[in-house]
């Protein structure tokens, strides 16, 4: 499954599919630099049919978080299992990160 990008009020939403790995993560990457370089500063990953986050995955969002950054924006996720929470944990990611149960909420926390 590739990729999936919407607008849903101010903020990018992007649905990376099954895996966020080294196969997934250029396009990914590609779509996000391409969409913060004309103005978007809010970013939601939703995680809901997501299994996998590689390191080639958490670069893509670490980016996305600095970049927003300097725009004035952030970076949420919501629908995260349980084994990609845990990898965001381990690495320290989660604490960049504002993470809501839903879209929605996640979009308000921005």
């Amino acid at each position: 499954m590739a990729a999936e990008f919407y607008k849903q009020g101010d903020a990018l939403v992007v649905k990376p599919g099954k895996r966020l790995d080294t196969t997934t993560s250029p396009e990914i990457d590609r779509e996000l630099t391409t969409r913060i370089e004309t103005g978007e500063s809010k970013i939601v990953f939703d995680f809901d049919d997501t299994d996998y986050v590689s390191s080639a995955g958490l670069r893509v969002m670490m980016k996305a978080v600095k970049a927003t950054a300097k725009l004035g924006g952030g970076v949420g996720l919501c629908h995260a299992n349980a084994h990609v929470r845990e990898v965001l944990d381990l690495c320290g990611f989660l604490s960049l990160f504002k993470a809501g149960k839903t879209i929605s909420k996640t979009i308000q926390m921005l």
